[in-house]
């Protein structure tokens, strides 16, 4: 890569999001207040470097909302009604209900809103705009215009974001990979993977939320 610096507003937000969520562990019963930070850390990277994301174009796609709503369709499928139990959902993740109501929907909000609007921009723009892109062209991933088709591109994405999910989401994450690049390929836009997996990311929380299935988060 001629200049790895231009490739900072594409990682750092990503890799951010996932080191301050390695606390957890050492934090025990604290470890909930990391989501919070996390989102609200990675969010104030977005907004540093949001006039460098010239891929994204605001619009309105059904195209992308019926796509958000297919993947989390097949997300539910694909984890808990297939024969194997490697791919089912753990018994427990993130619950954010506490003793405490006002802390309870603290961390409901928090949770649900970086789910909605946070995690969908960075990694859309680390998958889908720079891993496509750099997999097409490593010296300057930027001169590759935005939707830019290689059979190459396309596999490594979708390889890409199955290994940034846990092996239980593999087969859901396979299928959303392939659809969010498909958006792509069709609209030429960011913006599209982003609503597109910001639905199914709020339908998925509306999921969680209504159903108690904590393992989804």
């Amino acid at each position: 890569m001629k200049d790895f610096r231009s490739a900072f507003p594409y990682l750092v937000p990503f890799f951010v999001f996932i080191l301050i969520g390695s606390f957890a562990c050492s934090l025990k019963e604290y470890a909930y207040f990391l989501y919070p930070a996390k989102t609200v850390v990675t969010a104030g990277l977005l907004v540093y470097w949001w006039k460098r994301y010239t891929e994204i174009r605001l619009s309105f796609s059904l195209v992308a909302l019926l796509a958000g709503f297919l993947v989390f369709l097949l997300w539910i499928g694909l984890t808990e009604y297939l024969p194997f139990k490697t791919f089912h959902p753990p018994p427990g993740g993130y619950n954010p209900v506490k003793d405490d109501p006002s802390l309870t929907a603290f961390l409901m909000a928090f949770r649900l809103g970086g789910a909605v609007l946070v995690v969908p921009v960075f990694e859309e723009l680390f998958i889908r705009s720079f891993v496509i892109r750099y997999l097409v062209n490593s010296d300057d991933f930027r001169a590759v215009p935005a939707g830019t088709f290689t059979w190459f591109s396309f596999a490594g994405s979708v390889i890409i974001f199955c290994g940034g999910h846990q092996m239980w989401e593999w087969p859901a994450a396979f299928a959303a990979g392939i659809i969010y690049n498909l958006i792509l390929y069709r609209r030429k836009n960011l913006f599209d993977c982003i609503i597109a997996h910001a639905t199914t990311n709020l339908l998925l929380g509306i999921y969680v939320l209504t159903t108690g299935k904590w393992g989804y988060w």
